[in-house]
């Protein structure tokens, strides 16, 4: 199998389909929807209507998001995340997106108090006029893709990633990665301080489902049960599957180290760069989008994130992931010689993108999906159900076994009028863990009036 190849992208997009699938979103549209939800969570409506906020709720524009003694995980249509912490008000005052930044996106929200984490989307990306965050002391724009605020009588703002503007009725601060300023009132100019606006992790988050635990959390008895706790540090001989799209490019791009094993770099509970034995080059995190593990195997995706091509620096977007030991040859040989046969329940997902040579769209809906190998004859097959747009897009793949490595191809059906005949699959995985008892796998649907579908998903024995 070689360490990368290409598949070409499909014909472009139909702009009426575009538009179906991400109208502009007013007050009664959903902007958001809830990811994670614990303790009394509720959504106030301007006429002071209140109701309870749970997974999978939605949340539109002109409603507040109250925590109260509980904390919640929220992603917006564009992509991107917030994370609010107890105690906190966060209202989404007008939000717009259409698919695409055309100019008519915007994001307006306000921090009544408390404290939150975001990680943005593509709004504001092309103008970063349509995006703030307002607080009676202040108010945040956006030029990166990370920061944190705690807000009480006066704020704090940290800057994860790129740069973020602080102003108000004295002055405007510009901070970088990694800086923190300090807003007494509003009319105190901002000022640079130490003390970080520090937000606790979110124990659930992208594609998590329950009785998992992500990167940041711990076992029953209190041990970190994240991805470096259990071997899995930084050094060769990790398996790993990704697929992305180069920036500028029409062309999308697997990545494996299923042949030989992969150099991977681990933070904050995820993968934060890796190489391939085989190939030179290095591709190295941006923004994550989620980041999970159940100590076994690791799934994610980036946005942002670069790759260092033989001295060649070029940006890719929305890399999807799993990541894990490869199960043990001892043990692959063993199924084979016993001619054994093991079913697989879908227990985490990366939410799907798909990119048609200038547009990216993205999917909000969970995935489902199973697998099963006949370890015997070296031979697998699954199925996919992915909720993109107006349609469902679902596969049933096939594919051959290859030591702990797998690969299949299948067609694709539609449950609108797309696909009649011209998509298809390519699925690209590992089994990982001891008796092979987590599988992992990205996946690519091409020929969709979207165009190409990424996506990762891991599986259970």
């Amino acid at each position: 199998m070689p360490n990368d190849f290409k598949l070409k992208q499909s014909g472009a997009a139909l702009m009426a389909a575009l538009a179906a699938v991400f109208p502009l979103v007013g007050h009664a549209a959903s902007a958001a929807r809830v990811d994670f939800a614990a303790g009394d969570v509720k959504a106030l409506a301007a006429d002071g209507r209140s109701r309870p906020l749970a997974r999978g709720a939605e949340v539109a524009s002109g409603e507040m998001i109250d925590t109260g003694n509980g904390r919640a995980q929220v992603r917006f249509t564009d992509g991107a995340q917030v994370s609010l912490a107890p105690q906190t008000q966060f209202r989404i005052d007008d939000y717009r997106f259409a698919g695409k930044a055309d100019g008519s996106e915007k994001g307006f929200f306000s921090l009544l108090k408390g404290a939150m984490r975001t990680i943005t989307g593509l709004v504001g990306r092309s103008n970063r006029e349509n995006y703030r965050v307002t607080t009676t002391v202040a108010t945040i724009g956006i030029r990166g893709t990370e920061f944190s605020v705690t807000y009480g009588n006066s704020i704090n703002v940290t800057t994860g990633e790129g740069s973020n503007e602080v102003c108000n009725a004295a002055g405007c601060l510009i901070l970088n990665s990694g800086e923190t300023a300090y807003v007494a009132d509003n009319n105190t100019q901002p000022v640079m301080a130490d003390k970080k606006a520090e937000i606790p992790p979110p124990p659930a988050q992208e594609g998590q489902l329950p009785g998992f635990t992500s990167g940041n959390d711990t076992t029953g008895d209190g041990t970190p049960s994240g991805l470096t706790s259990l071997g899995l540090i930084s050094g060769p001989g990790h398996t790993l599957a990704a697929v992305g799209v180069f920036d500028g490019s029409s062309d999308m791009y697997f990545f494996d180290g299923l042949a030989g094993g992969t150099s991977a770099t681990f933070s904050g509970g995820g993968l934060a760069a890796f190489s391939d034995t085989n190939w030179p080059a290095s591709i190295t995190q941006g923004a994550p989008v989620g980041m999970l593990t159940d100590g076994t195997i690791g799934w994610g995706r980036w946005i942002d994130g670069n790759i260092d091509d033989d001295g060649s620096l070029l940006g890719m977007q929305h890399v999807h992931y799993v990541v894990g030991m490869p199960t043990p040859m001892a043990d692959m040989s063993a199924l084979q010689i016993g001619n054994v046969t093991a079913t697989y329940s879908l227990m985490g997902y990366t939410y799907p993108t798909a990119w048609d040579g200038s547009t990216f769209t993205f999917g909000t809906q969970p995935i489902s999906g199973s697998l099963t190998a006949n370890f015997g004859a070296s031979t697998i097959m699954g199925d996919l159900s992915v909720p993109l747009g107006a349609n469902i897009y679902s596969s049933s793949w096939s594919g051959s076994i290859a030591g702990s490595d797998f690969f299949g191809t299948g067609g694709v059906a539609s449950t609108g009028v797309d696909c009649s005949c011209s998509c298809g699959s390519s699925i690209l995985g590992f089994f990982a863990g001891a008796n092979a008892a987590r599988a992992g796998l990205v996946y690519e649907f091409y020929g969709t009036q979207y165009g190409d579908i990424h996506g990762a998903a891991v599986f259970k024995k």
